[in-house]
């Protein structure tokens, strides 16, 4: 089984990548959905990485795990179709939308890559508390996942039904 201290600190280290990454690409991003969409995700990132912290201390201090320490609250699915509902703003220039396609595509990727580390660590600790947590986690990614698809799959679409002119 695997040390639940290695398994803390390695999804700590993903979290504050990902954290980094969202914030950066919502920066530079072109596309005001996109800018909006990994500033939130930026945000939820850097909530599971304070969280797994504390969790961290608790192991460290060899604390019982229990379920006092409440999960953060994901409302990211929330806040992309409130996002999407309330603005529908048009892309005008074409070529923007080809980085922001790249980065989320990027981003899908990585989600899948969270997840599956949460769901395979799930697996392989033997703390119960702990296993549902990974599982928690795994569920949120996935829907992350779900979300950069979905709006990555949409961006396609309009950048190839976009009149190319001759």
């Amino acid at each position: 089984m695997y040390n639940p201290e290695r398994v803390i600190k390695m999804a700590m280290e993903m979290e504050l990548y990902g954290h980094n990454f969202y914030k950066d690409n919502s920066e530079k991003s072109k596309n005001l959905q996109t800018r909006s969409v990994f500033k939130k995700l930026s945000d939820v990132e850097l909530e599971h990485y304070k969280y797994l912290k504390e969790l961290l201390k608790r192991y460290v201090d060899e604390e019982k795990i229990d379920k006092d320490l409440e999960l953060p609250k994901e409302d990211a699915d929330e806040f992309f179709d409130k996002r999407k509902q309330e603005e529908n703003l048009d892309q005008t220039l074409e070529q923007s939308m080809i980085p922001d396609m790249n980065v989320l595509r990027m981003a899908y990727l990585i989600e899948q890559d969270f997840r599956d580390y949460y769901k395979n660590m799930a697996t392989k600790v033997e703390d119960d508390t702990l296993k549902e947590i990974l599982n928690h986690f795994s569920t949120w990614e996935d829907g992350h996942a779900k979300l950069f698809k979905k709006e990555y799959d949409a961006l396609m679409d309009q950048y190839m039904n976009m009149s190319w002119g001759g």
